[in-house]
C-alpha cells in the first residue's frame, strides 16, 4: 500500500507541476482569452461555457488569469530558487571545506541576514527597488540563501573527512578539484531536494508579495494580486476567491510532494 500511495502522489505532483510549466511556457495554448480584455457586461460571472471559471470585477476571465499568471508565479519560484541556490552553494561549500576565520565570516553574515524575519525583510528590500518580477527574484533569493549555505556546509563537514576525499587528496588533488570534482557531486542530492522545496516557498512569498500590493503589479495576472481583490467580491461571486487559492495551493503542494519524492529517490540509506 505504501509503494501505490508515494506512485500515485508522485504522479498527481508531476502532473500538476508540469501542468503549471507548460502553462507558463505556452500560455496562448490553454485559453483564447485575453488576460487584459475587459467585459463589464459579464463582470463576477460564475462558471459558464464561455468562461469555465467564471470572470472577475471587469469581466475578465479568471481561467486566462490563471494561466498567465502560472508564468510569473513559475518564474519567481523557480528563478529566486536557483539565485540563492548559486549564492549559498559556493558560500557553503567555502565555509565547510576551508574552516576557521573563512567559515566564521561567511556563519556571521549568513547569521546577521537569518536574524532578520524573512517576509519583513522581503518586504524591505522591495519597498527600496520598484516592485516587479526581477526585484521579487532578487528579494526573495537574498532571504532564501542561507539555509542553502547551512545545509552544503553541514555535508561538506561530515564529507571532507571521509575516505575517498582523503584518498583524493594524498593523490594530489588541489583545492578546486575536491570541492567542485569530489565533495560537490556527493552534496547534490541535498542540493536538489532544497531547490523543490524553496521553489515552493518562493511561490508563496511571491503570492504574499502581490496580495500585500508589494508584488506584481496590476492589472497584470499575478495570483496573489488576483487573491487580494477577489476578497473585496467574495459575497458577490465565491469563485472568484477559490479561483487563484486553488491555483497557489495545488502547485506548492505538487512542487513540496516531488521534493519528498526526489528525497526517497535520491536517499543512499533507503531499502532497496
Amino acid at each position: 500500500m505504501k509503494k501505490k500511495t508515494i506512485r500515485f502522489t508522485t504522479i498527481f505532483a508531476l502532473t500538476i507541476v508540469s501542468a503549471a510549466i507548460l502553462m507558463a511556457l505556452f500560455p496562448s495554448l490553454f485559453t483564447q482569452y485575453d488576460p487584459l480584455e475587459l467585459d463589464m457586461s459579464n463582470k463576477l460571472q460564475g462558471p459558464s461555457a464561455a468562461h469555465w471559471l467564471g470572470t472577475d470585477e471587469y469581466g475578465r476571465d479568471l481561467w486566462s488569469r490563471i494561466v498567465f499568471g502560472a508564468r510569473i508565479s513559475i518564474s519567481v519560484g523557480f528563478g529566486a530558487a536557483a539565485l540563492a541556490m548559486l549564492l549559498g552553494v559556493p558560500l557553503g561549500l567555502l565555509a565547510g571545506f576551508v574552516g576557521k576565520t573563512t567559515d566564521s565570516i561567511i556563519m556571521r553574515i549568513m547569521d546577521a541576514f537569518m536574524s532578520f524575519p524573512s517576509v519583513l525583510l522581503a518586504i524591505l528590500l522591495i519597498t527600496i527597488f520598484e516592485p516587479s518580477a526581477l526585484t521579487l527574484i532578487f528579494t526573495i533569493s537574498i532571504v532564501s540563501f542561507p539555509a542553502y549555505g547551512r545545509i552544503v556546509r553541514s555535508s561538506v563537514l561530515s564529507l571532507k573527512e571521509r575516505e575517498f576525499v582523503e584518498a583524493a587528496r594524498a593523490f594530489g588533488a588541489k583545492r578546486g578539484y575536491l570541492l567542485f570534482r569530489t565533495i560537490l557531486p556527493n552534496c547534490a542530492s541535498a542540493i536538489i531536494v532544497q531547490f523543490s522545496l524553496f521553489a515552493a516557498s518562493s511561490i508563496l512569498i511571491e503570492a504574499s508579495m502581490s496580495f500585500l500590493g508589494l508584488g506584481i503589479q496590476p492589472p497584470a495576472p499575478a495570483w496573489g494580486s488576483m487573491l487580494s481583490y477577489a476578497k473585496t467580491y467574495i459575497n458577490q461571486s465565491v469563485t472568484y476567491i477559490l479561483v487563484p487559492s486553488a491555483a497557489i495551493f495545488l502547485v506548492v503542494l505538487a512542487i513540496n510532494l516531488l521534493g519528498d519524492a526526489l528525497r526517497e529517490w535520491l536517499d543512499p540509506m533507503k531499502l532497496k
